[in-house]
């Protein structure tokens, strides 16, 4: 069996400049941190844990508690209700598809590994009209700080499931700390192609979901 992940924000939801947007503005109003590094490729884990947790330890000398972690989600959240309102959350051209035919076939497992909230990544899924019911296991920024430990979270609860050792995992994402997590953990990367990975020249990277079957064999009409 084939194990695919997928991360979610630029991968499966059409959301990365939405997403910064509130969650930097509810960094903001939360916690009323300003002044701070908004391009998150540059925090040390770029999840939405690992990044309030980094600027907590440099401003305030300590992590966020569970009552700050939940005051924060629910204002996100609550932003990008309010966002998708204005404009649509949409997915990315044809990942709905992508994810219902290869939860269809006997020989793959699909996961979901994201460096987001569980509520704001279920939202943003929702509104785009993806459905994740076939999915094995899901994993989130409550899992894990690091990028590569979510991913491990996710391929832990599908060993759980399946009871066996995968012939291969692939994790399909669009960032470069995506590509770096795979490095650490030595499994298979295949790059949504964008400006963010354009200096990558040893990994597979797909422009259209269409592409995806050359790498992992299923073929979706």
């Amino acid at each position: 069996m084939k194990y695919i992940i997928f991360d979610i924000d630029g991968t499966l939801t059409d959301t990365t400049e939405v997403d910064d947007k509130c969650y930097t503005k509810a960094i903001e109003d939360v916690f009323g941190f300003h002044n701070f590094e908004t391009n998150y490729g540059h925090y040390k884990n770029t999840t939405d844990s690992g990044i309030i947790d980094q600027l907590f330890r440099e401003r305030m000398e300590r992590s966020y508690t569970p009552e700050e972690q939940q005051l924060f989600i629910s204002h996100f959240c609550s932003l990008l209700e309010e966002a998708h309102r204005n404009e649509s959350i949409r997915e990315i051209n044809k990942a709905a598809k992508v994810i219902e035919v290869l939860c269809q076939q006997e020989h793959i497992s699909v996961g979901l590994a994201t460096g987001g909230w569980r509520e704001s990544a279920l939202f943003k899924l929702n509104c785009a009209g993806i459905n994740i019911d076939g999915c094995t296991a899901a994993s989130f920024a409550q899992d894990a700080m690091a990028r590569h430990e979510i991913i491990s979270h996710t391929i832990r609860r599908m060993n759980e499931v399946h009871n066996i050792v995968p012939e291969s995992i692939v994790y399909v994402g669009d960032g470069n700390w995506d590509y770096l997590a795979t490095k650490q953990l030595g499994i298979q990367f295949i790059g949504i192609e964008n400006k963010k990975i354009a200096h990558l020249n040893d990994i597979i990277k797909i422009a259209d979901y269409d592409e995806i079957h050359q790498h992992i064999g299923v073929y979706a009409d």
